[in-house]
């Protein structure tokens, strides 16, 4: 990805969110500059595609990996939040359409439970959720010291470049790239951080998550809160293989249990790359929001067409 903004046909504000399939030549990958209250940064999306790699000397991210998604979110707070109070996941507007059966349901809440301790899932009403901690969610998560602020012609998320030639590695817990080591200068949190020098990734990754989803079940004090600093940057790394946009339908690929298409269930709506500030916890619909991206698919047109009525629909 390159500093420079380019004019890409079929790309402009407020039209479409341009997505990467993970054969993108170097420094050609297309990213999202935004912000919002609380955050300023880039958005880098990439989403795995069935068409056949034209450039074999080309770099295909998904190679060699189970996953069919990746999100990565770059930026710095502009707000000093508090980290267990910041969540992300899905937040629908209106209600769902006809399920599975209720033990599918039942099955596939149970298995993302594991995944995310800290699931706040609701398929009743008129704004179906599904909600977990922003820290304990991503699958990586990167401090920096934020020099760029210090440029006068400081504004968007593009001058913090994600390096898209670069895998992201969870580091360790005692590094000042960790998120960890801002909480060991909070005594007041009473939780002992391990040190995951000589572990790897993955491991830190797990005691990352670990703690996180313990001082969201804590449901701390405003004042003992562990919070983002305004002087970092942070890097949020989101993947996962369970959705399958590649066919004709969005689909929810369970495995053994099956493959369930989503666009009926999720009545024309779209899915969301979003992350919010949630400062009353018994109010979900009362977020504000960090980032938030809407992903359609051709599957959900005709269900959003029903419920819409007869007016254009406007895709951003």
């Amino acid at each position: 990805m390159g500093y420079d903004y380019k004019n890409v046909p079929g790309l402009c504000a407020d039209c479409i969110l341009p997505i990467n399939n993970g054969r993108e030549i170097k420094d050609e990958t297309l990213v999202v500059d935004f912000e919002s209250n609380h955050f300023i940064g880039t958005l880098l999306l990439r989403i795995k595609q069935v068409s056949q790699l034209e450039n074999k000397n080309t770099r295909d991210y998904f190679a060699n990996r189970k996953r069919r998604f990746q999100a990565v979110v770059k930026g710095c707070f502009r707000t000093p939040l508090s980290m267990s109070r910041c969540i992300t996941g899905q937040l629908f507007d209106r209600s769902a359409g006809p399920l599975p059966a209720r033990w599918i349901v039942k099955s596939i809440i149970k298995f993302i439970s594991i995944l995310a301790p800290q699931l706040n899932a609701s398929l009743d009403g008129n704004k179906p959720r599904f909600l977990t901690p922003l820290v304990a969610t991503a699958q990586t998560v990167v401090v920096e010291n934020n020099d760029v602020k210090k440029d006068a012609d400081y504004r968007f998320g593009s001058r913090l470049k994600i390096d898209a030639e670069v895998d992201l590695v969870e580091p360790s817990s005692i590094e000042s790239t960790s998120i960890l080591s801002d909480l060991r200068a909070n005594s007041s949190l009473g939780i002992s951080i391990p040190d995951t020098t000589e572990s790897s990734p993955t491991s830190r990754m797990s005691v990352r998550k670990k703690i996180f989803n313990t001082l969201a079940a804590d449901k701390l004090s405003l004042s003992s809160e562990p919070r983002f600093s305004m002087d970092k940057v942070y890097t949020f790394e989101f993947f996962q293989h369970l959705l399958d946009f590649s066919g004709d339908e969005l689909a929810l690929d369970m495995g053994r249990m099956g493959r369930f298409p989503l666009a009926q269930a999720l009545d024309g709506q779209p899915l969301k790359i979003m992350a919010a500030y949630q400062n009353n916890e018994e109010i979900h619909e009362k977020l504000d929001a960090l980032w938030s991206f809407d992903i359609f698919h051709e599957s959900l047109y005709p269900y959003a067409q029903k419920a819409y009525g007869a007016q254009e629909i406007q895709f951003s």
